[in-house]
C-alpha cells in the first residue's frame, strides 16, 4: 500500500512538474476561488434554509395562538359556520406577499379527533386526514411537523392543544416560498461564484503575466549566454525578488564577459607565445640543419678524402684494413648526419613544397621502417603560407612518428584534401589502437602537440580509436582567406 501511495504521489509530482508556471497557476486560483465559491454556496443555502424555517415555525406559533382563542369563542357559542368562514379569512388574509407566508390550511378538531370546522371543508386529503388520525403521545402543549404530500410540496404542521376549551387547532404553513427563496439566494451566489471565477481567471492571467514575461525573458537571455553571447541584460520589472533575481543575473553576465574576455586575452597570449616557441624553435632546426649540412658534412668529407689520400699514399697498404673501417664509419656518420639534418628542417619544404615533402618523409619512413605509407594529397597545387606548410608537415610527421612507436601497425595512409574552406589530414594505422578518452587531458605529447599547431591556425583534432581497432587522426585547419576564394573557383570555375 506505502509503495502504490508512493508511486501514485511520484507520478502525480511529474505531471505536475511537467506542467508551465502559468498553468499551475491558473488550476491554482480557479481552484480555490471555485471551491470557496461552492463552500459559501452551500454553508449561506443551509443557514438561509434554517433561519427561514426558524422564522416560519415562530410564525406559525404566533398565528395558532389566535386561531386558537378565536376558535374556541366560536365553539362556545355552537357557530360552525361563521368558524368555517373564519378560517378561510384567516388563510387568506396571511396567504399574501405581505405576510411572506402561505398558509395550506386550518383545522379545528374537538376532543374526540372529529374535524369541527377546515379550510378544506369536509373532505380532507389523505395525507393530512392520516396525519390528523395519529396522536402525538407526547402531551406537549405545541407541536411541529413537516409534512411531505401537501399539494403545495412541503407543509409545516403547527398545532395548538387547548385542554381547557376541549379543541385541537392544526395549522399548516406551505414550504414552498423558504424553499423558493432558498433557491433564489443559491442561484445568486452561483452566479456570483461564477463572476467571482471569471474575475479570478482574468487577475490569474494577469498575475501569470507579471510571473512569467521576467521569467521567460531571463530564460532567453540564459539560453544567449550558453551560445557565448554575454552581452545580453534583461530588464529589471519590479523592486520584489524577480527583480533582484533580474540584476543578480546582469551581474553574472557581467561577470562572465570580464571573464570570457581575460580567457580570450590568456589564449590569445598563450597562442602568441606557443607560436613564438614553435618559430624559434624551427629557426633553431634550420640553423642547426644548416650548420649540420654545412660545417659537419663539410668536416666528415674533408676525413673522407684525408682517409682514402692517406690509404693511396706510401704506408697505405700497411693500414689499408684500418683505413677502410675509418672511411665506413666516416661514411655512415656522414650519411646519419644529413637524415638528421633532414629531418630537422628538410630543404626540400623550403625548395619544392609541402606535397613533396610529404612524399619524401613518406618514401623515407617507409624505407626506414618498413611500413607501407599510402599518401593521397588533393588540393596542394598551390603554395601555402609558410608557417602552415610547417605546421601540417610537422603534424604528419608527429603522426607518423606515433604510429612507428607506438602503433606496431601493418599499414598506414595519410590524406590530405582540400574543401569547403578548410584543409582536411586524416592519418590511420590499423595498429593496436588504445582508449581515446584516456589520451584526451593531454598524457601524449605528440598528440598534444599536434593540436597545439592546429589551434595555431584555428584548427582542431579529433581521435577515434579502440584498443585492437587501430587510429584515427581528424585534423581540421581553415585555409586564409584568400586561398579560400581560389579553392571555390577551382571547385566551381563558373562561380
Amino acid at each position: 500500500m506505502n509503495a502504490f501511495l508512493s508511486a501514485l504521489l511520484n507520478r502525480l509530482w511529474a505531471v505536475l512538474g511537467g506542467v508551465s508556471i502559468r498553468i499551475k497557476v491558473l488550476g491554482i486560483v480557479l481552484g480555490m476561488v471555485t471551491l470557496l465559491g461552492v463552500f459559501v454556496t452551500f454553508q449561506m443555502r443551509e443557514v438561509l434554509a434554517s433561519t427561514l424555517s426558524q422564522q416560519l415555525e415562530n410564525q406559525g406559533l404566533a398565528l395558532i395562538e389566535r386561531l386558537a382563542e378565536r376558535s374556541a369563542g366560536y365553539v362556545a357559542a355552537g357557530d360552525s359556520h361563521s368558524l368555517a368562514l373564519f378560517l378561510k379569512e384567516e388563510e387568506i388574509h396571511y396567504s399574501t406577499e405581505a405576510h411572506n407566508t402561505h398558509i395550506a390550511y386550518i383545522v379545528v378538531l374537538d376532543q374526540q379527533g372529529q374535524v369541527i370546522a377546515s379550510t378544506f371543508g369536509d373532505d380532507l386529503p389523505p395525507w393530512l386526514a392520516a396525519h390528523l388520525g395519529t396522536p402525538t403521545g407526547n402531551g406537549d402543549h405545541h407541536t411541529i411537523t413537516a409534512l411531505e404530500g401537501g399539494a403545495s410540496g412541503p407543509v409545516l404542521d403547527v398545532s395548538r392543544d387547548a385542554p381547557e376549551s376541549g379543541l385541537e387547532v392544526h395549522l399548516g404553513l406551505a414550504q414552498e416560498h423558504l424553499l423558493g427563496t432558498a433557491d433564489t439566494v443559491t442561484w445568486q451566489l452561483v452566479l456570483t461564484t461564477l463572476v467571482m471565477v471569471a474575475v479570478g481567471l482574468v487577475a490569474a492571467i494577469f498575475l501569470t503575466w507579471v510571473l512569467t514575461r521576467p521569467i521567460l525573458e531571463l530564460v532567453a537571455a540564459a539560453h544567449a549566454v550558453e551560445r557565448g553571447d554575454f552581452s545580453r541584460r534583461v530588464g529589471r520589472w519590479a523592486t520584489d525578488e524577480i527583480g533582484d533575481l533580474a540584476d543578480a543575473f546582469n551581474s553574472m553576465t557581467e561577470a562572465l564577459a570580464v571573464a570570457d574576455r581575460e580567457r580570450a586575452e590568456r589564449e590569445r597570449l598563450r597562442a602568441r607565445y606557443i607560436s613564438g616557441v614553435i618559430v624559434a624553435q624551427e629557426a633553431e632546426r634550420q640553423r642547426i640543419a644548416r650548420e649540420l649540412h654545412d660545417s659537419t658534412s663539410q668536416s666528415l668529407t674533408s676525413i673522407l678524402i684525408g682517409l682514402r689520400n692517406l690509404a693511396e699514399g706510401p704506408q697505405g697498404a700497411l693500414l689499408k684494413p684500418q683505413l677502410d673501417e675509418l672511411r665506413q664509419i666516416v661514411d655512415a656518420t656522414l650519411s646519419e648526419v644529413h637524415t638528421i639534418a633532414w629531418q630537422l628542417r628538410p630543404a626540400v619544404l623550403d625548395d619544392l613544397g609541402l606535397l613533396a615533402a610529404l612524399e619524401r618523409l613518406a618514401e623515407d619512413y617507409q624505407r626506414r621502417y618498413g611500413i607501407p605509407i599510402d599518401l593521397v594529397a588533393k588540393g596542394l597545387d598551390r603554395r601555402l603560407p609558410l608557417e602552415m606548410e610547417t605546421a601540417l608537415y610537422r603534424i604528419v610527421q608527429e603522426g607518423l612518428t606515433n604510429i612507428v612507436r607506438h602503433a606496431e601497425a601493418s599499414v598506414a595512409s595519410v590524406l590530405i584534401d582540400c574543401q569547403d574552406g578548410a584543409l582536411q589530414i586524416v592519418i590511420e594505422d590499423d595498429g593496436r589502437g588504445f582508449d581515446a578518452a584516456a589520451i584526451s587531458g593531454g598524457a601524449s605529447l605528440g598528440l598534444q602537440g599536434i593540436r597545439e599547431r592546429a589551434r595555431l591556425f584555428e584548427g582542431n583534432l579529433t581521435i577515434e580509436s579502440q584498443p585492437g581497432r587501430g587510429t584515427s587522426l581528424f585534423i581540421r585547419l581553415p585555409l586564409p582567406e584568400d586561398l579560400q576564394d581560389v579553392a571555390r573557383q577551382k571547385e566551381d570555375p563558373y562561380a
